[in-house]
């Protein structure tokens, strides 16, 4: 299971454009489940976030959401597969077993929120 800090800060792990000022500082949280299922939680965000329902959009708090499924983060829309390649990461499944290039992966202090590599 992995987990990714997603906002407009630097210190998240995604990223959000700068431009895009309805995005809080830390929006946020995206995870992927043992069973390859992503997972959201809004972290009090000033401007909510939000999926599509037939022709409205709903404001969620948690929820679990589909790779390809528009996501409002604020007013910027938004799917995770696209979340995922402002990470860097492939917009398939997040891996969370450790990279056999680096010997280690990274993994979030819950304390600090800084990323550390663990090996």
């Amino acid at each position: 299971m992995k987990t990714y800090q997603v906002g407009r800060s630097h210190k998240n792990d995604i990223v959000t454009p700068k431009t895009e000022k309805t995005v809080s500082g830390i929006h946020l949280e995206l995870t992927q489940d043992d069973k390859g299922k992503y997972y959201i939680v809004d972290r009090k965000s000033t401007n909510g976030t939000y999926r599509k329902h037939k022709e409205h959009w709903l404001r969620i708090q948690h929820a679990y959401v589909e790779a390809d499924e528009p996501l409002l983060l604020g007013r910027y829309e938004i799917t995770i597969r696209q979340l995922l390649t402002l990470s860097g990461s492939p917009s398939e499944p997040m891996n969370s077993q450790p990279d056999s290039h680096n010997g280690g992966s990274l993994e979030r202090v819950p304390e600090t929120g800084e990323i550390i590599k663990s090996h």
